[in-house]
C-alpha cells in the first residue's frame, strides 16, 4: 500500500473524528455507536485513510483493533487537531455572544494565592469581556499541561533545563523564610541555613509541590532527611500549625509578613541560595497564542509580580 508521492495527503475532519473513535473505543462496533454511523461506513472510512496514507493505520484482530506506529501517530496529531478546532469553536462562540475569548491559565498555589489576584483584578478590569479559566497545579503539573497543549499560559516555579522547548519569561522572584514558633531556638538570628533546621519537625505544603521538594533536595545534599511531621494544605495551615508549636515551616516571605506582628510565630531568613526562586511564565510559544492570552501576557510583563 503505498501513497503517490507527488501528491499531498488529504485528511477530513470527519474522517479524522471517526478513527480517533476507533482507536479509543478499540473496535469498529463501539466507534460506530460512538459516532452514530453504521458500522461498515466506519470501515470504510479508516479503509480511506490507510489508502490515502499508503500504510496500514490499524492492526485488526479477533478482540478489535490497535493503532499501528503510524496509526498512534495520526491519533496523537487528530487528538491535538481536534483539540485545537473545539478551542476555536468556543472561542469563536464566545465573539458572537460578544465575548472577546478566553485564556487558559495553569499556575503553582503560589502565583495562585500570592500574586495573581492583584494583577487578574487590574487586567480584567481592562478587559471585562475576556473569561480567565485558571486551573492551580504543582509546578511540574503546569510545565507538562504547557507542553501538551492543555493550558495557553502557565506561571510556576521551574529551571531553565526542566522547560526543553518552551519558552519563558521572568515573572517574579519568590523570596522563601523560615518561620518558627515563638520562644524557638532561631528566633534570636536573623537568618540561618536551611541546614540548622533538620533536627526539626516540619510542617509542609502537600508532599510534590515545589516548596517540599526544594526543601527535600536540601536535606538530601546534606545526607539527611526531613522529619515532616505534619502535612497540610494551605500557606495558612502552615502559619496555623506553627503558631500551635507543632512544627517550623518555609513559606513565601510575602505570605508572612501580613501575620507576623498579630501571630505567635517568627521569620528567620534563608542564606540558601535556592530560597530565591524565580517565578516563570510559561508558553509553547509566545507568538502564537491566542489573543486573549497574549493581551494577559502583555499585562503581567508591564505590572511585575507583587504580592498581593
Amino acid at each position: 500500500m503505498r501513497a503517490a508521492a507527488d501528491r499531498p495527503l488529504r485528511f477530513d475532519m470527519e474522517s479524522l473524528r471517526i478513527f480517533v473513535a476507533v482507536v479509543e473505543e478499540g473496535s469498529i462496533a463501539a466507534a460506530s455507536g460512538r459516532t452514530h454511523l453504521v458500522a461498515s461506513a466506519v470501515s470504510k472510512r479508516v479503509s480511506d485513510l490507510e489508502g490515502d496514507a499508503g500504510t496500514p493505520l490499524l492492526y485488526r484482530h479477533s478482540r478489535g483493533v490497535q493503532a499501528t506506529p503510524a496509526g498512534e501517530a495520526l491519533y496523537h496529531h487528530a487528538k491535538r487537531l481536534i483539540e485545537h478546532l473545539q478551542q476555536i469553536s468556543d472561542e469563536l462562540s464566545e465573539y458572537s455572544e460578544g465575548l472577546r475569548g478566553h485564556a487558559r491559565i495553569y499556575v503553582n498555589f503560589t502565583a495562585m494565592v500570592q500574586y495573581l489576584p492583584g494583577a487578574l483584578r487590574l487586567f480584567l478590569s481592562a478587559n471585562p469581556q475576556v473569561r480567565i479559566d485558571m486551573v492551580e497545579k504543582s509546578s511540574d503539573e503546569v510545565v507538562q499541561a504547557i507542553a501538551g497543549g492543555v493550558a495557553d499560559l502557565g506561571i510556576c516555579s521551574a529551571t531553565e533545563d526542566s522547560l526543553g522547548d518552551l519558552q519563558w519569561r521572568p515573572y517574579s522572584t519568590d523570596k522563601l523564610v523560615l518561620i518558627v514558633p515563638a520562644g524557638h531556638r532561631l528566633t534570636a538570628r536573623a537568618s540561618a541555613n536551611f541546614a540548622e533546621a533538620l533536627d526539626d519537625d516540619i510542617v509542609s505544603m502537600p508532599h510534590g509541590t515545589s516548596i517540599p521538594k526544594l526543601c527535600r533536595a536540601a536535606a538530601e545534599r546534606c545526607g539527611r532527611r526531613l522529619r515532616v511531621r505534619i502535612e497540610v494544605t494551605s500557606f495558612e495551615g502552615v502559619r496555623n500549625m506553627v503558631s500551635a508549636g507543632l512544627g517550623i515551616g518555609v513559606l513565601p516571605e510575602d505570605s508572612v509578613l501580613p501575620y507576623v506582628s498579630s501571630a505567635p510565630f517568627c521569620i528567620v531568613a534563608l542564606n540558601d541560595s535556592w530560597s530565591s526562586r524565580p517565578l516563570l511564565i510559561v508558553a509553547r510559544n509566545f507568538d502564537t497564542l491566542p489573543m486573549p492570552a497574549r493581551m494577559l501576557v502583555d499585562h503581567l510583563e508591564r505590572h511585575p509580580g507583587h504580592a498581593s
